[in-house]
């Protein structure tokens, strides 16, 4: 089962490659996979959920699976996603969730 931990919005810079490719707002949801064993629930994986805010001529570009986008959000954490559509959705590109920058 999914489980909300966070929901965040902001403006943050869009990364791939270690290169600011754009700005943009952002609104995220971040959950956390439960699962049952033995009668208790036992944390797993995150996943992320959202949006990014930009035109759509901005995320065009970005759209696609070859490689990772990293959007660094505010107090100095980052969430690797891949963009799905020129509206903006987005998931994650791995369980980790928000995790701290370096």
């Amino acid at each position: 089962m999914l489980r909300v931990v966070e929901r965040v919005l902001g403006e943050g810079d869009v990364h791939r490659g270690g290169a600011c490719v754009a700005r943009t707002g952002y609104e995220l949801s971040l959950y956390r996979q439960w699962v049952d064993k033995d009668g208790q629930l036992e944390p797993r994986h995150f996943e992320v959920e959202g949006h990014l805010i930009a035109p759509p001529e901005v995320l065009e570009p970005l759209l696609g699976t070859s490689a990772p986008l990293t959007l660094h959000l505010d107090a100095q954490r980052a969430v690797d996603v891949y963009l799905l559509n020129a509206d903006g959705a987005v998931t994650s590109a791995d369980d980790r969730g928000f995790y701290a920058r370096a």
